[in-house]
C-alpha cells in the first residue's frame, strides 16, 4: 500500500481527530492513514498511535500547528499522499482523487469564495515537488495568517506556478460558505467546515458522544 490520508492537530481541535478518522475509514476502509502530532493531549496522543497506519510526532508549534501542513506533506513516507484537515467531513469514497495525482505537482481545488485563490484544505502529491518545498519554506516562517497565505504569496508573485498545481474536481472539497450560499452539490466527496462556525457545526450537528471518547 502506498497510498495515504494525512492529517494533524494539536490540543485545540483535536476533539476533531476521531470524528475525522471514522468518516473516512468507513468510506475507505483500504487507504492507509497518517495521523500527525502537533501538540496532543497524552490521551488523544495514545489513541492516535494505536489507530493511525503511521503517526509522525512534531513539537509544539510555537505559533500555531497549521504551519507544519507542508512539513507533514513532505515527511511522508508514501508516494502518494492527500492532506485533508481535521474539519473535513468525508461524506463518500473519495480514493480515486489518487488518480489525479503527478509528480512534481500538488493537486488543488479553487478557493471559489476567494476567486483566484487555492483551496489547501485538501492538498494531493506524489511524491515531492518543488512548489510544496518553496510553499513549505515560506509556511515554516510563520510569518503570514496560515498555509493558505503561504501558498498564494507564491503564486501571486509567480502566477507561471500555477502550472505546477493540478485543478482538482470542487467534489472534493465542497466549502462551508458554498453550503451557506446555497450552492450545493449532490455527488460532493468531502464538506470542509471552516472556521469557528464550521467546527461548531460539527459539535452541534455531525459528532456523538462516541467521538469525544478517546478510550475506544
Amino acid at each position: 500500500m502506498n497510498k495515504t490520508f494525512l492529517t494533524g492537530v494539536d490540543i485545540s481541535h483535536e476533539f476533531l481527530l476521531k470524528w475525522w478518522y471514522k468518516k473516512i475509514t468507513y468510506h475507505n476502509p483500504d487507504i492507509h492513514i497518517t495521523i500527525c502530532d502537533f501538540g496532543m493531549s497524552p490521551e488523544v496522543r495514545e489513541w492516535a498511535i494505536a489507530h493511525a497506519d503511521h503517526f509522525i510526532e512534531y513539537p509544539k508549534h510555537h505559533k500555531c500547528a497549521w504551519f507544519y501542513k507542508t512539513q507533514s506533506m513532505i515527511d511522508s513516507p508514501y508516494e502518494y499522499t492527500c492532506w485533508l484537515d481535521v474539519d473535513c467531513e468525508v461524506q463518500k469514497p473519495i480514493d480515486d482523487i489518487f488518480n489525479y495525482a503527478e509528480q512534481d505537482k500538488i493537486g488543488l481545488t479553487v478557493d471559489v469564495i476567494r476567486g483566484k485563490w487555492w483551496a489547501t484544505g485538501v492538498n494531493l502529491i506524489k511524491g515531492m515537488s518543488p512548489l510544496l518545498k518553496d510553499w513549505h519554506a515560506i509556511a515554516e516562517k510563520a510569518q503570514v495568517r496560515g498555509d493558505q497565505e503561504a501558498l498564494q504569496e507564491i503564486i501571486g508573485k509567480y502566477p507561471l506556478r500555477g502550472n505546477e498545481i493540478i485543478k482538482l474536481p470542487l467534489i472534493y472539497q465542497w466549502l462551508r460558505l458554498q453550503l451557506h450560499r446555497k450552492q450545493d452539490n449532490p455527488n460532493k466527496r468531502v464538506v470542509h467546515w471552516t472556521g469557528p462556525i464550521g467546527k461548531n457545526h460539527i459539535r452541534q450537528k455531525l459528532m456523538n458522544k462516541d467521538d469525544l471518547d478517546f478510550k475506544k
